[in-house]
């Protein structure tokens, strides 16, 4: 790495890291404020709350990175242009294309970042919460209560005497045989309802099995019984993500959310020279609106994404990246290589 990359890199660093955590954090708490209406349907813990918002954190990613980089950019250029060191390095006849190759890697990376970042982690994150708001709506299902009736575990009626949290005594389980041949019934003098990931274990100790036929009652005796419930959470793995975004050929849905997720992505790669023009400028001949210039780019591109994503997702999108990929060079080739 030169003088010049890293001179670039030193500049830009802090204010890219101060804007992207304040994004950060003001997304973040719009997803807590999501995430804790929740609580009105299923008890979570503080622990459960930061494993949600875990969930969340590539998505954050998603909406948080693209902006921060595109604006970081052009306010580092128009920071140094205001304070001359642009102006100076042009002096010193360093080429504009030498301040644009740093950024050009730059911005491919963080491409590159994103578009993993959205095409693989965000369906991972996204069906690993929904498996744990099911969970916890499947728990606050099994949060078998004293002296009541109509209470289930798996497909068992439960009844319990006495309740200590995830412990319980003197339980009657019935089952109702679909035939209606052999009726089901488990007494127990104490059980105990354990978690481990998404398997739901009861444990019963003490008690009897019986089983009611037509003509004859089997009964069995046992010390201890455990009776397993585990519900159909399903995990994707890579190849299911890969199947998972094919369906963009026949699934108009699917299509849509591709063409977004890809054009978000490459919003930093398709737009960095326009935040390097916007804030390369001598300032004693000219002024610039970096602020509102920016503004009117991610504007712009968001509008345009959204729309071409829902109508023409295939075509469109290869459009989009051409129209700003171009625009954005014709744009930097008239704004800083002409003048400087």
């Amino acid at each position: 790495m030169d003088r010049i990359t890293r001179y670039l890199l030193s500049n830009f660093a802090p204010l890219f890291l101060s804007l992207f955590f304040t994004l950060f954090f003001l997304v973040s708490v719009v997803f807590f404020i999501t995430i804790a209406r929740l609580t009105a349907l299923i008890s979570v813990s503080f622990a459960d709350l930061g494993e949600m918002y875990l969930y969340a954190v590539p998505e954050i990613f998603s909406y948080t990175l693209p902006v921060a980089y595109f604006i970081s950019v052009a306010m580092t250029m128009f920071q140094m242009s205001k304070e001359n060191e642009m102006v100076v390095l042009f002096a010193l006849s360093l080429n504009p294309r030498k301040i644009a190759k740093p950024f050009f890697f730059l911005s491919l990376f963080v491409t590159l970042f994103l578009l993993f970042n959205a095409i693989f982690l965000v369906p991972l994150s996204r069906q690993m919460s929904g498996n744990f708001i099911a969970m916890k709506r499947m728990e606050a299902k099994l949060n078998i209560k004293e002296s009541e009736f109509g209470q289930k575990f798996s497909n068992w009626h439960v009844f319990v005497r006495s309740n200590n949290k995830k412990s319980y005594g003197d339980i009657v389980l019935y089952q109702k045989d679909k035939k209606g041949k052999s009726d089901k019934f488990i007494l127990a003098k104490r059980a105990v309802l354990d978690r481990n990931d998404s398997l739901l274990t009861l444990t019963l100790k003490g008690g009897s099995v019986y089983a009611l036929g037509d003509q004859r009652v089997t009964q069995l005796n046992y010390e201890k019984l455990k009776m397993t419930y585990n519900p159909k959470l399903h995990t994707l793995e890579s190849s299911e993500i890969i199947e998972y975004w094919r369906e963009a050929k026949h699934n108009r849905k699917r299509a849509y959310q591709l063409a977004f997720t890809v054009l978000v992505s490459m919003f930093p790669f398709l737009t960095y020279l326009f935040a390097l023009s916007f804030g390369i400028a001598h300032m004693r001949y000219h002024k610039p609106n970096v602020y509102l210039n920016s503004m009117i780019v991610v504007l712009l591109y968001y509008v345009s994404i959204y729309q071409v994503a829902e109508r023409f997702p295939l075509y469109g999108s290869v459009g989009i990246m051409l129209f700003f990929g171009f625009a954005s060079i014709l744009y930097f080739q008239k704004r800083v290589m002409e003048r400087f």
